[in-house]
């Protein structure tokens, strides 16, 4: 479990308990102010923990829905325009609007872990637009998933979707690579 410094305080627990627990092996230090109460650290948590704002997006997202096999190198994260610069290097960090930000947002367990993700049909908007900034292999990849699994898509809530987007090539692309038609 991670456990940042103020969690640790809140519950009484002061400097010096803290160092006394991590000599002991009971508590590990993972940088500045964060703790964990297991040595393999779970970035998932890690990250959720830290920006609890933080949506799950792109190749991640399609990492934790299963259409795509490995996890990529960065952690693809989105937050709104005005939210502060996430510093960590192994995150990617997506700033959107207001109101896309909102859009589709799926609160979930993930290795035991509660995340928040961009639903399906949203990443499957996220990944088509962003098209030109994925890999092409990770992007054929993950198109191909989504046209196994086309039909269990809510096109209703795609639909819906598209209509905050305004760019009807986004449309045109997923009915293309994912429905197959023209």
């Amino acid at each position: 479990m991670i456990l940042r410094y103020k969690d640790l305080t809140k519950q009484g627990i002061n400097d010096y308990q803290i160092k006394k627990l991590v000599n002991a092996g009971k508590l590990y230090f993972i940088k500045k102010g964060v703790y964990s109460t297991e040595k393999q650290i779970n970035y998932f948590e890690m990250i959720s923990r830290k920006h609890p704002n933080a949506i799950y997006t792109l190749e991640t997202a399609a990492y934790i829905y299963k259409l795509k096999k490995e996890l990529p190198k960065k952690y693809y994260v989105a937050s709104k325009q005005k939210d502060r610069k996430m510093k960590e290097e192994y995150i990617k960090q997506i700033f959107m609007t207001d109101e896309l930000y909102n859009i589709g947002i799926n609160n979930m367990t993930y290795q035991n872990v509660n995340i928040k993700a961009y639903d399906l049909e949203r990443l499957l908007i996220e990944i088509v637009r962003n098209k030109t900034n994925i890999d092409n292999d990770s992007y054929r990849e993950i198109i191909d998933n989504y046209s196994k699994i086309a039909r269990l898509l809510n096109k209703r809530k795609l639909d819906e979707y598209m209509q905050s987007f305004k760019n009807k090539k986004i449309e045109e692309r997923i009915n293309k690579e994912v429905y197959k038609t023209r």
